[in-house]
């Protein structure tokens, strides 16, 4: 499918219009120079991503395309409430498998597929999380098959990274084209790390006062460092490593020139099996030894919780259709990519 073009015979897509002429007018050299001035704005802000074991060189700017993928509003609406069905259900699956199981004994989902999953966290069985929301930030990523039509190819819901490279790419954009830019009616995306904020915030456990929200990174040789310290600069609240977090009696507290501060909602960029040595690894000095008991007493936030990515197995992945059906009673708007799993005696 040409994004451009779609099917047709070589004309532009009516809601590509502008963008072709525009382009069309530019000579190569115009367009080279366009493209050295894009990958130079990624450099000087920093904008690149880790790539371990390259002989030349880890750090890379992120991949910028001149030309914008357009969605049409149409487009988006479907695109907008399949994935905010699919995230629902999702929750609603985390819940139940750690709390009643309902889809399990119902036969919906094979138990063995859930309790068999590396991601699955037993420590998680009958503990209630803030708000019943287990995913906060989703990354779901579409397909697009030959006829234009949209599919998810996986779900990434423990700790999905990518969105600061979408609200730079958008500035890079609009100074690389501001009239053309300016000419069409694009949906904005600046108020994320707003939203974001707001749904930290809505985690809290103590409501008498603002909360105090984290970013928890590895640290400064993660792949996606870049993005940790651009939303914390964003949303205006600290980012931490773990040797600046200290759990005492059941609470978690920062380190700060001013003393201890307690904090509210962790928004962690590390996988659980790093969060707490005394739980998970016990050889992880990445984490916070005592977290994991202030979490479950319910004393501090993380988003997104523990125990998410059973969520994301590959072989989860294949019933989220059913899970759709199951506790929504709606057919799914975004389908799978075909997915055939061996022992179902359709797939063979």
């Amino acid at each position: 499918f040409d994004e451009m073009f779609g099917n047709s015979s070589g004309e532009p897509l009516l809601h590509y219009q502008k963008i072709f002429d525009r382009i069309s007018r530019l000579t190569p050299v115009e367009i080279a120079e366009k493209r050295s001035h894009a990958d130079s704005s990624f450099l000087e802000h920093g904008i690149t991503f880790t790539v371990y074991g390259d002989e030349e060189g880890t750090e890379k700017i992120f991949p910028f395309d001149l030309i914008p993928r357009i969605i049409p509003r149409a487009e988006w609406e479907i695109v907008e409430q399949g994935l905010t069905q699919r995230i629902l259900a999702l929750n609603l699956f985390l819940n139940d498998i750690y709390h009643d199981g309902k889809i399990l004994s119902d036969g919906v989902i094979p138990k063995e597929i859930v309790y068999s999953s590396p991601n699955y966290r037993r420590e998680m069985v009958g503990i209630d999380v803030p708000k019943d929301i287990y995913v906060h930030v989703c990354g779901s990523d579409l397909i697009r098959d030959e006829t234009g039509a949209y599919y998810v190819l996986e779900d990434n819901a423990r700790c999905p990274s990518g969105v600061s490279y979408l609200l730079e790419n958008r500035q890079i954009m609009k100074r690389t084209f501001p009239q053309t830019f300016q000419g069409m009616s694009v949906r904005s995306v600046e108020l994320y790390p707003e939203i974001l904020l707001s749904t930290l915030e809505y985690l809290s456990p103590r409501r008498s006062q603002k909360p105090v929200c984290v970013v928890l990174t590895p640290g400064i040789y993660n792949s996606a460092y870049f993005e940790h310290t651009f939303l914390a600069r964003q949303m205006g609240i600290e980012i931490v490593e773990g040797r600046d977090l200290i759990a005492i009696d059941g609470y978690v507290y920062m380190r700060t020139t001013h003393g201890l501060v307690q904090v509210d909602v962790i928004y962690r960029r590390l996988d659980d099996d790093f969060l707490d040595p005394l739980f998970f690894n016990k050889d992880s000095t990445l984490g916070v030894a005592g977290l994991m008991d202030a979490y479950l007493k319910g004393n501090v936030a993380l988003a997104n919780g523990i125990g998410t990515g059973v969520a994301d197995d590959k072989v989860t992945y294949a019933y989220v259709p059913e899970m759709i059906r199951y506790y929504l009673g709606q057919d799914p708007i975004l389908p799978n990519v075909p997915t055939y799993l061996c022992w179902r005696e359709s797939d063979r």
